[in-house]
């Protein structure tokens, strides 16, 4: 598959940081989808500059950001601009986990990790939505321990954000202590 002119891929991206005389790539980044050239854009959040493109990006301890004035002005006048992004560490990217090359069939666990039952899907869509949310069941997704973001072109339309959802806290009661304050009354 050729990629689209002006597509930076990871392998072409260059070091951007240097770490104890090493190139490194960046620790936290931002990711969102790029309309004109129908992949993802990585951006550096420390720098803010664009790191690279990919059609995979898996990030640990992420955070679905919406900025509310970017959404306001897609709403005002009707255009696509860049407001949504998820934030997280990187952790890794690119077409290995494309499909799965040990079965002959996608939603291989050992080869996508994402289509493990753990992962649920997410989207994000400015008119009907204020915050990115889970495909299902439509409540606001902010955090999630492992984002995996792939692009339409990989996946599908709808199912390219793969998340795992934040345990739900436990009661400070503990929840039996309850009950039986009810049975004794």
């Amino acid at each position: 598959m050729s990629e689209p002119k002006g597509f930076i891929s990871w392998a072409n991206a260059g070091p951007r940081k240097i770490y104890q005389g090493v190139h490194v790539a960046p620790d936290r980044v931002k990711v969102y989808y790029n309309l004109n050239l129908e992949c993802l854009s990585v951006i550096d959040a420390e720098t803010n500059l664009l790191y690279c493109h990919a059609h995979r990006v898996e990030l640990k301890d992420a955070s679905f950001r919406v900025q509310e004035a970017g959404r306001q002005r897609v709403l005002r006048e009707k255009r696509k601009n860049v407001h949504a992004y998820i934030v997280g560490n990187f952790h890794d990217i690119g077409e290995r986990h494309a499909a799965c090359v040990c079965k002959g069939y996608d939603n291989c666990e050992d080869c996508c990790p994402e289509s493990m039952p753990i992962f649920e899907g997410a989207t994000y869509n400015p008119y009907k939505y204020k915050t990115f949310v889970n495909d299902v069941s439509k409540s606001p997704i902010h955090k999630s321990e492992h984002v995996v973001v792939r692009d339409r072109t990989a996946i599908g339309y709808m199912f390219n954000i793969f998340y795992i959802p934040e345990p739900k806290p436990k009661p400070w009661f503990g929840g039996r202590k309850r009950a039986k304050l009810l049975e004794l009354t």
